[in-house]
């Protein structure tokens, strides 16, 4: 908050404050004490005006509002639900509670709850953007893709740049498997800011589903641009090399992955894999293993190493305790574990994405 702006708030409480002073039965200077309170984000001052407006009357819903937004601002959220639901106890029209409501209730993926009251909002404020963008995203969440593109389709008429109502968007169309439209807009999006990584890395997620590796190995390589430091996206670009049959660069990707997040076994898994592929046995049978360890009913990673002629017991066995890589040796003479890791990685180095 800028110097000048933060003097002329403070300059309104300590008007709203002497008002109160001077008559501590005023509610409406209580009101607007809070509520300036809140955009000094001087929640608990705030929390205290809205609490004394609500002694002197408990039917007053702006009162509860605002002490429910100020309780949600200071993440005190079974407090803020509580305090709008007086708020529409009082109010049942009230289109801001409704859409805090909605909007908690989808934050906490109780999205059958939250239809409830946000289809109630958009049936009072036809024009709430904010509302039918929720609401969509509450039937992504159930799996409701028709009445979801029909809500987001909504928030886009409102506005046309709502870059989040087109990712969800992409994503109903996604669920209905229309896999290119699903890709047009998420186009959008990227037009809109091309700074989103998870755009790219939905967008490669697609490309893989229709077959297009390349073009997701593409996507992949954008979204780990923009956000290097995330284990998920270097394990999906991972796995868009291992589709492309481009081993080494899945390899180098999937350990940088490992590198930010040693315990994702889905990343152990597809390095299993790419070893697989390679013909390195002890490599592949070793991160298999360790995909089994944290990912217990992983069925694909045991069907491999039975496949590689390890038993049911021995993997379940050895995944317990969890081998660790100096405790293997070579089959086939007596370098150890280590150092033939350390000459694959030498191999890979050069095809290490940037």
């Amino acid at each position: 908050m800028k110097k000048d702006s933060f003097s002329s708030i403070q300059e309104q409480i300590d008007v709203y404050l002497k008002a109160v002073e001077n008559n501590p039965q005023d509610i409406w200077s209580l009101l607007r004490l809070g509520y300036t309170y809140t955009r000094a984000e001087m929640f608990q001052e705030a929390i205290d005006a809205y609490l004394k407006a609500i002694a002197l009357d408990p039917s007053m819903y702006l009162a509860h509002y605002g002490l429910g937004y100020s309780y949600m601002k200071s993440k005190r959220m079974e407090e803020a639900i509580r305090s709008f639901e007086n708020a529409l106890h009082y109010n049942p029209n009230y289109i801001q509670a409704l859409y805090r409501l909605g909007y908690i209730a989808c934050e906490q993926q109780r999205h059958e709850e939250a239809v409830v009251y946000l289809e109630r909002l958009v049936k009072l404020e036809e024009k709430h953007g904010k509302g039918h963008f929720c609401l969509g995203k509450a039937y992504n969440s159930l799996g409701n893709w028709d009445a979801a593109i029909a809500a987001l389709k909504k928030a886009l008429e409102l506005n046309p740049n709502f870059e989040f109502a087109w990712y969800q968007l992409s994503l109903a169309y996604t669920g209905k498997k229309q896999f290119h439209k699903a890709l047009e807009t998420l186009r959008k999006v990227a037009e809109i800011n091309p700074r989103l990584e998870y755009v790219y890395d939905q967008m490669g997620r697609i490309y893989l589903k229709i077959r297009r590796s390349g073009d997701a190995v593409a996507m992949h390589q954008k979204a780990v641009e923009i956000a290097p430091k995330l284990a998920h996206l270097w394990k999906n670009l991972g796995v868009a090399y291992l589709r492309e049959k481009k081993y080494w660069e899945a390899i180098a990707s999937l350990n940088k992955s490992l590198d930010i997040n040693r315990n994702n076994g889905t990343a152990h898994y597809y390095l299993g894999c790419s070893y697989k592929n390679l013909g390195e046995r002890e490599l592949s049978i070793k991160h298999l293993r360790e995909a089994l360890r944290l990912l217990p009913n992983h069925q694909k990673a045991r069907l491999i190493l039975q496949e590689l002629g390890e038993t049911g017991e021995m993997q379940q066995e050895k995944a317990v305790v969890g081998i660790e890589k100096n405790e293997i040796s070579d089959e086939n003479n007596d370098t150890s574990m280590d150092e033939r890791l350390q000459k694959l990685r030498e191999k890979w180095r050069d095809n290490t994405p940037s």
